[in-house]
């Protein structure tokens, strides 16, 4: 079982430990916003019911506690390295629902710009992956994890340009 805290009631969150189980998301896009050190703001209701925590515990978590274990680090190092320059990333991720359960999603994640151009958190929408292209995906991350690589990247992943002034709020 992991645990974490609510940053926000600081309450003590546990999570079940991954299961040799996951499915491929395919509904409508799950939202969440973080602050800048990535706790979660906000959650639409899609990610709430997805990931199996009530909204009051996962308003306050770390979005890191929502990614699965068995994910490469690396790609999730990419995502911040990227996002914390400005960039926009996207790549294939498998989060972890409460009760242990991973969940395959195409990940956007976007830097939350003022009007002074400071960066002040961070906007991931996750959507139904391309189910073809996600067996790939899964082969090049085994790949990635087996290799101990912990700066390999994936071409499945990387910085995306979403045009002039996309990003602020």
């Amino acid at each position: 079982m992991a645990t974490f805290t609510n940053v926000k009631s600081g309450r003590k969150i546990s999570r079940e430990d991954a299961r040799d189980e996951e499915f491929i998301y395919d509904g409508k896009p799950l939202l969440v916003e973080t602050d800048m050190d990535g706790v979660i703001t906000y959650a639409n209701r899609r990610f709430v019911e997805i990931s199996g925590y009530e909204k009051d515990e996962v308003i306050g978590s770390p979005h890191c506690a929502h990614m699965h274990p068995n994910m490469p680090t690396s790609i999730f190092k990419d995502a911040c390295q990227k996002t914390s320059e400005g960039k926009t990333w996207s790549g294939y991720v498998c989060n972890i629902s409460k009760e242990g359960i991973g969940y395959w999603t195409e990940l956007i994640v976007q830097p939350k710009i003022d009007e002074n151009g400071t960066i002040t958190g961070f906007m991931a929408t996750r959507r139904a992956p391309n189910a073809k292209e996600l067996e790939n995906v899964m082969a090049e991350y085994e790949a990635i994890k087996a290799s101990g690589d912990v700066n390999a990247t994936s071409q499945y992943c990387g910085e995306v340009f979403m045009g002039r002034g996309a990003c602020n709020f």
